[in-house]
């Protein structure tokens, strides 16, 4: 998920740039210090892949807006967006998160279960460089720590992150109660109780609106969706 990269462009590139300067910042001024014009343009694709590095794109704007909140809410923001993107990690975390807290995770696991999730679409040896990527980008989200063993972990969430977590569901049509479990909550890795305490103080910050009365549940996001961004999103339900 190249937080490390992501972190450092994102550092040097002003809030209110286009599209082409973050391009710009990677290839032509060398913002992530890459030894190689290949490696600079490779970040660049990769990181372009991963979170669109366009303001025009909603979900990049979103990921900058929350992105200022505060450093800690920084790995698990970087997640959510990567996993928007890339379905892969998407369908593959769910498998982190059957891990019970505390117990040992190896890369022969991940490579094992990406298989069998996916069979005959990798050959052994690319399951394995596959599996390696996965699981780094699991513990640079808080799944796990570790470098070369590695432990099952609960990531740090943020209010900013459920924020992120929720709006992304509200994005592909889900209204009410169901954005406290769509995909993007569920991947949060929190209980049902944690998960709208969060939300609650998010409300309280102002990144939306979220009312409850008994079972019915309300969620908008006044001044955070541009109208464009609403009028999709209603399509979408």
């Amino acid at each position: 998920m190249m937080l490390g990269e992501l972190s450092l462009l994102l550092e040097k590139v002003a809030t209110n740039a286009n599209a082409a300067e973050y391009l710009t910042a990677i290839i032509e001024d060398n913002a992530l210090g890459k030894p190689t014009q290949t490696t600079r343009q490779r970040s660049a694709k990769r990181l372009t892949e991963l979170y669109c590095l366009d303001p025009g794109c909603t979900l990049f704007r979103l990921l900058r807006h929350f992105w200022s909140t505060d450093q800690d809410s920084r790995p698990m923001l970087a997640f959510l967006a990567a996993t928007a993107r890339d379905p892969l990690l998407r369908e593959m975390t769910p498998f982190a998160q059957g891990i019970a807290v505390g117990e040992l995770v190896t890369t022969d696991e991940v490579a094992k279960f990406l298989a069998e999730k996916y069979p005959n679409r990798f050959r052994a040896s690319t399951a394995v460089a596959i599996a390696q990527r996965i699981a780094s980008s699991w513990t640079q989200a808080g799944y796990m720590t570790g470098r070369t063993k590695k432990i099952r972990t609960k990531p740090h969430v943020t209010p900013a992150d459920a924020a992120f977590a929720v709006v992304l569901g509200y994005l592909c049509g889900l209204r009410g109660k169901m954005l406290l479990d769509s995909i993007w909550a569920r991947l949060l890795d929190q209980s049902p109780a944690e998960l709208t305490s969060l939300v609650e103080e998010a409300s309280r910050q102002g990144w939306l609106t979220y009312k409850a009365a008994g079972s019915v549940v309300e969620i908008t996001f006044p001044g955070l969706l541009r109208p464009q961004e609403e009028r999709a999103a209603y399509e979408q339900n």
